[in-house]
């Protein structure tokens, strides 16, 4: 199974409200949220207001409706990759989050991802990076300051690359990183963890 999301405008409306307040009404399940629901909620009204502006045809208006709307998409995007990360296939768990959710089952596993680097650079700069490999949607790069148990908190960062760039770490300080690659249907995929003293 996987998220469904939309085209038609008024319902990428309509499910960024929905996704806004489900997520907001579970803080249990979703308790570490990427930005992109911060920044969903103040781009929302905007879109809206975008929309009605929109009608009366003139080009500028229009193309800050389709801006808006793309920002939107990629945010919804996002917290997709990171609701079915979170959800693991819990169906009931997934329309928690506000999304839509397909019936169609898949296999659980996305192409595996056999090895990570991490490149430290400058201090506080570290970047994580594996093999773009093929069905792969979309990657959520995370890291850790604890040793990584069954009941550790990942950062998450999403990116539909195979590659990102944490900055603001603390020097000197031991991290945990991996990266998990999300299939088209939903397949998760996690990398090897990689350890590392950061500059």
């Amino acid at each position: 199974m996987g998220i469904i999301t939309y085209k038609n405008e008024r319902d990428i409306a309509s499910l960024c409200l929905r996704v806004k307040e489900k997520m907001e009404e579970n803080k249990s399940v979703f308790t570490n949220p990427p930005a992109a629901l911060a920044v969903l909620n103040t781009k929302l009204p905007l879109f809206q207001l975008s929309l009605a502006e929109a009608k009366g045809r003139d080009k500028e208006k229009i193309a800050v409706k389709n801006q808006l709307k793309a920002e939107l998409l990629a945010l919804l995007e996002e917290l997709a990759t990171y609701v079915e990360l979170i959800c693991s296939g819990n169906r009931a768990m997934m329309l928690s989050s506000g999304f839509d959710v397909t019936e169609e089952q898949t296999s659980s596993k996305a192409t595996s991802i056999e090895t990570m680097e991490v490149i430290l650079g400058e201090p506080g700069v570290a970047t994580t990076r594996v093999k773009r490999a093929a069905g792969v949607l979309s990657y959520m790069h995370q890291y850790t300051t604890e040793p990584p148990g069954p009941n550790t908190v990942w950062y998450s960062e999403g990116s539909s690359k195979g590659y990102h760039t944490f900055t603001g770490l603390v020097s000197d300080k031991r991290y945990w990183f991996r990266v998990v690659a999300v299939g088209r249907k939903g397949q998760k995929a996690c990398s090897p963890i990689v350890s590392r003293a950061i500059q």
